[in-house]
């Protein structure tokens, strides 16, 4: 899956580990950090990687293997959200809206 999905890999890896709350207290806060460390098409990247993956539907015991088990998120996105679809359609929403700023850079 890492190569299907490499920018979304490198995402939940690098920025949802383990101690990703030592980074920021809020969810939200480590979408921006990584927004603001990345290149705008690697912001692009992702967004189509998660397009691609809500695309297929996937119910929700899938969808959280997926993001659990086969990229290395340490984020239990359960705990804020109903489920990984509205939480990485709410990823989409934060990677749109401060598109704008990635353009500028």
């Amino acid at each position: 899956m890492r190569n299907k999905y490499p920018k979304l890999f490198q995402f939940l890896g690098c920025y949802f580990h383990q101690d990703w709350m030592c980074d920021s207290s809020d969810p939200d806060g480590i979408i921006r950090t990584y927004i603001a460390d990345s290149a705008p098409q690697n912001i692009k990247v992702i967004k189509e990687e998660i397009s691609t993956l809500l695309a297929m539907n996937l119910d929700e015991e899938n969808l959280r293997d997926f993001i659990m088990d086969k990229m290395p998120c340490n984020y239990c996105y359960w705990l804020d959200w109903e489920s990984a679809e509205a939480w990485l359609n709410h990823i989409l929403e934060i990677l749109n809206s401060e598109n704008v700023d990635c353009a500028e850079r």
